[in-house]
Formats: structure tokens, sequence, C-alpha cells
């Protein structure tokens, strides 16, 4: 029988422990995720809203709210596609109210987990053709639905996907391309793992990813900084 150990880097845990005032598990645990100086422990434990870093630094991030934004003004029908889980139901949430707020002619999608599985499928594309909506945007999937979107692009859907997942990469040596991220045919797709990212801290959440995109629509259509911050808990 295989046995299997937490691999665990090396400090002086009782030291930050006592200099932070946290337990020794805390300090192993900003040890393995690579949160290693004084300045980044602070920022952890004790972030501020100064702290958070401008959803400018998503790829695609302008070009999907560029995109909403006409879709929110023409009362284009707009579908949000999430998922099951705890990140997923949480990013639809944010974008739903979100865009409800500005007044959008919006619904969404829960993936059932054992009909559909993960993530956005040909059931849920058809679906929305039929039901009459023009924008597909998704929510914590959808990098990796290359087939699945250009369906949906092939039925005129406008597809906007916003994740956080890792994106595929083309292995060939030979391809000449300034990126290597093999993606989903979207007019917009905003993911920090994108080779394009310019975001400091590409492990985010795919609730966060929904929470900048809210960010941004809200300062282009002059809400105050307090209605989107509502969503922070």
């Amino acid at each position: 029988m295989k046995k299997w150990f937490v691999y665990n880097k090396k400090a002086d845990f009782q030291a930050i422990a006592d200099r932070f005032h946290i337990d020794q598990v805390t300090a192993r645990i900003l040890r393995n995720r690579e949160v290693n100086s004084d300045g980044q422990i602070e920022r952890f434990l004790s972030g501020s809203l100064e702290d958070l870093h401008s959803p400018l630094f998503l790829p695609d991030a302008i070009r999907c709210m560029n995109q909403l934004e006409r879709a929110i003004r023409e009362k284009k029908h707009i579908r949000i596609v999430g998922d099951y889980d705890v990140d997923g139901v949480c990013a639809t949430y944010i974008l739903y109210a979100g865009l409800r707020t500005l007044g959008a002619v919006v619904d969404y999608e829960i993936p059932d987990r054992i009909k559909d599985g993960y993530g956005i499928n040909v059931h849920i594309i058809d679906q929305a053709k039929e039901d009459g909506v023009q924008v597909l945007l998704t929510c914590d999937n959808g990098i990796s639905a290359i087939d699945e979107l250009k369906h949906a692009r092939d039925l005129g859907l406008t597809v906007l996907v916003t994740d956080h997942h890792d994106v595929r990469q083309n292995t060939d040596e030979e391809y000449g391309c300034e990126s290597r991220d093999i993606l989903p045919p979207a007019s917009a797709v905003v993911d920090p793992k994108r080779e394009s990212s310019r975001y400091p801290f590409p492990e985010i959440c795919g609730a966060v990813v929904a929470w900048k995109l809210i960010q941004l629509l809200y300062q282009k259509f002059g809400l105050p900084e307090e209605q989107y911050l509502e969503f922070l808990p």
C-alpha cells in the first residue's frame, strides 16, 4: 500500500507564527503557497481594498465589458452559463445580480452535475438558441470548450468566456505564433491564466474574475464604488 506525504517547504514556522500572531499550521500553509516575505504575509492576512489589483490587467476584460455594455443597451438576451460548484454558483450570482442592476435582459443556466457534467455543452447551447438567447456568457468554465463554443458561434450567438482554469497549450515547436494558448472561439476570453495576462496573481477563482468584470461595468455605467463592493464578503 502506497504512503502519501504532504510536501512541506522549510521555514522557521514558530518565528513566523510569533511575529504575525498566528498558529504554526497557518504559517505552514502560507509558506507552502509561496507567501514568503513579511509584506506578502501582511497583505495575505490583513489586506485592504487598496491591495486589490486592477481588472484592466485581465486579458480581454475591456473587450468583454464593451460587448456586454452593447448587449445591455440594445436589450439583447444574455444567458450566463455557470457551474455547479461553490465557485461557479458564486460567479453566476455575481454576474446575474450585477447585470440585472444595470438593466440587462439576463438569465442563467447551471449545468446539472449528473446529466450535463462540467461546463457548457451542446445541449445547453441548443437550448439557449431555442430560447432566443443572443449572448452566451460563461463563468468558471469555457476555456477548454473549443468545439462546443464553435457550435455556438455557428448558430450566430455572441460568445463571451470568463474562466480561471488553465489554458491548453499548443506543444508543436514549429507553431509560429506569439502565444501558445489554445483559446475557444469567442469574442472575448477573460482568464488570468492566459499567456497575455498581466494580472499579478493568476490564481484567483472564477468568482473573482466575474466580480472584476462587474467592477468594470459599474464604472462604465457610472455607478458608485459602494455598489460593486457589496459583492465582497
